[in-house]
C-alpha cells in the first residue's frame, strides 16, 4: 500500500498518505520481508495485539521463552518448523 502496489482501504488512506509524505521527505529504503523470515517481529507484534498495550523488553532474558527460542534459532540459522 505504501509503495502504491495495492489499493489503499479508505479507513487507512490518511495514515498511508502521511507515511508516504514522510518517506518522500526523507531518504528511506523499504523492502518487503515475508513473515516466515521475520518470525520474531511477527511474534512480538502478536503479543502486543493480544495484550492490548505497550510491551517493552530491555534484555534477552525479559523476552518470553518463545521469543528467545525464535531468536536463538534465527541466530544459528536453524529453520523453524
Amino acid at each position: 500500500m505504501i509503495r502504491q502496489n495495492w489499493r489503499i482501504p479508505w479507513a487507512l488512506a490518511e495514515r498511508i498518505e502521511e507515511i508516504q509524505r514522510i518517506m518522500n521527505s526523507l531518504s528511506i529504503q523499504m523492502d518487503h520481508v515475508f513473515r516466515e523470515a521475520n518470525q520474531l517481529a511477527n511474534f512480538i507484534i502478536n503479543e502486543t495485539i493480544n495484550q492490548e498495550g505497550k510491551l517493552q523488553y530491555l534484555s534477552f532474558s525479559q523476552l518470553p521463552s518463545k521469543a528467545r527460542r525464535i531468536l536463538n534459532m534465527d541466530k544459528h540459522q536453524i529453520p523453524l518448523e
